[in-house]
């Protein structure tokens, strides 16, 4: 079982007052350890704040599911859907390794691709 894991890639967030937050690679770090995982963007916090996104911080009961996905332009990546609806995405080559440390953290993970959607 792997303890921690760190990846770094692009990542697409909701915010409440301006829709949504996308940065590129190398922007995006997802952390998965100890049963619980964060999706930030880093260097770029005052301008997330500005914006009103928050990271993804939460534990294996937080999330309804993880899946892969592919952005408009067939960017691969990583979704993340919360129970309460709300998505957050990952854009990495890495999709099947995300997965795999995902699933041995405890989170529910589907092998399904799902279609990427930024309304929520």
């Amino acid at each position: 079982m792997i303890d921690a894991m760190r990846f770094v890639g692009g990542a697409n967030m909701p915010g409440p007052s301006t829709g949504r937050l996308n940065a590129t690679r190398p922007f995006g770090v997802l952390t998965i350890e100890s049963h619980r995982l964060d999706l930030r963007v880093r260097f770029l916090r005052p301008l997330a704040k500005l914006f009103g996104v928050t990271p993804l911080e939460c534990s294996a009961q937080d999330l309804a599911d993880v899946f892969p996905c592919r952005g408009v332009f067939g960017t691969p990546g990583v979704g993340f859907r919360t129970k309460d609806g709300r998505r957050f995405y990952f854009w990495t080559g890495q999709i099947q390794a995300v997965l795999e440390v995902c699933r041995q953290q405890g989170f529910s993970v589907s092998t399904e691709e799902q279609q990427v959607t930024y309304n929520s």
